[in-house]
């Protein structure tokens, strides 16, 4: 298996690089007219953690760690701060008290039903902006996107800091 060095090594064809230069050329002008902005909260992990409440109910935080791929000490502060907002409860479990669960509140459902109503809109505008073959083709990228026999394990563990 290649080190994240050997990885980085690997040389990239002019071509390649100009078409990556032409997405990043892309996603800067998306990021500066801000079509974007409406994203931010899908790649918070306090929007993930409401996400994973709201499809498993009073959640042990070890587990939702694990299940969201995210670290034990993120997942503590992320709580914090959910709860702070008044977004969630932390709940004692009676037949064991060493053992705590999370459950979303109604303030929290209501921000995430808003969220998701926002995000409902904008895909739905893009997705009529594309139409229905280009809309057809964005999901043939995505379900290769998601697919993880399309990503090496040499890939996985490349980071960028």
């Amino acid at each position: 298996m290649m080190s994240q060095e050997e990885l980085m090594a690997v040389p990239i064809s002019d071509e390649m690089k100009q078409k990556v230069e032409r997405l990043t050329g892309f996603l800067d002008r998306v990021f500066a007219n801000g079509s974007l902005n409406i994203f931010a909260p899908l790649m918070q992990t306090d929007y993930r953690i409401l996400v994973y409440l709201a499809k498993n109910p009073s959640a042990h935080p070890s587990v939702m760690a694990d299940d969201l791929n995210i670290t034990r000490p993120n997942i503590a502060a992320n709580l914090r701060i959910l709860e702070e907002r008044k977004f969630i409860v932390r709940e004692m479990d009676p037949a064991n008290r060493r053992q705590i669960y999370v459950s979303m509140t109604d303030s929290g459902k209501d921000y995430l039903m808003r969220i998701n109503r926002q995000l409902e809109t904008l895909f739905a505008s893009w997705l009529t902006i594309l139409g229905d073959k280009e809309t057809e083709h964005l999901f043939h990228i995505l379900e290769l996107s998601c697919d993880p026999r399309n990503i090496s394990s040499d890939l996985r563990k490349l980071t960028l800091g």
